[in-house]
């Protein structure tokens, strides 16, 4: 069993999170999972503009954040981040931005094998997306700022905490929690928007696991994000 305490700034001092009901954790994941997907189905049956859905689409995960934060407060008594940092400073940072990003580089490569050998990739979404972004650069912005902190936040701050407080192997909440980042991305409807996400997944919980450290994931999230929309809206069509 995992033995992770709530660290300094915990509410309750030094209690280890299995303490807690099952019933509430699993609650929790429940919430985490089952919102954005409830909010996003809600979103896409309104009759708002498309920008307003757009914005829309990015609100929820804010709201979700909050949501969280707020149970884990009030129901689970505790912060919403657990996992006491075991590696911080500069030098930490600066060098996990750059491995953490040449694995998203060498997970691109392999999410991109299925389109290689012939299979046919759904890219009506993203060429949407991509229209609606390009020329403003303040949206990819706050787009990519959105999906770097408020998903890390969510399925590594939170999830695989949770879900690690619920499994005795380790590796267990790891694939757990990528397959559900990986399924909230397969809205786009295409084999390589499951796979990279589902491998980015993988490489974020682990290293959060060893340095319970989210700043380099939020950073590294972003700036894939920055870069993908940045190059989609000006060369994809």
């Amino acid at each position: 069993m995992f033995k992770y305490y709530y660290g300094m700034e915990s509410i309750t001092a030094n209690k280890p999170l299995s303490n807690l009901p099952k019933a509430r954790i699993i609650a929790g994941i429940v919430i985490a999972l089952v919102f954005p997907l409830v909010m996003a189905a809600l979103l896409r049956a309104s009759h708002l503009s498309y920008w307003n859905k757009v914005y829309g689409s990015r609100l929820i995960f804010w709201v979700e954040v909050g949501l969280l934060w707020l149970y884990a407060r009030k129901v689970e008594k505790q912060n919403l981040l657990i996992w006491p940092k075991k590696s911080d400073g500069l030098e930490f940072l600066l060098s996990s931005v750059v491995i953490l990003y040449l694995l998203a580089l060498a997970a691109q490569l392999i999410a991109a094998i299925p389109a290689l050998l012939g299979y046919h990739e759904n890219s009506t979404l993203m060429k949407l997306i991509a229209a609606t972004v390009k020329g403003r650069p303040a949206l990819i912005v706050f787009i990519s700022f959105t999906a770097g902190f408020c998903e890390e936040v969510i399925f590594r701050g939170y999830v695989l905490t949770r879900l690690s407080q619920l499994c005795k192997n380790k590796n267990i909440p790891v694939l757990i929690s990528s397959l559900m980042f990986a399924a909230l991305h397969y809205r786009y409807h295409s084999l390589r928007e499951f796979i990279f996400p589902f491998l980015i997944g993988i490489i974020m919980s682990v290293h959060y696991q060893r340095f319970g450290n989210i700043r380099p994931l939020i950073i590294v999230h972003f700036i894939i994000d920055f870069i993908g929309l940045t190059l989609a809206s000006h060369y994809l069509k």
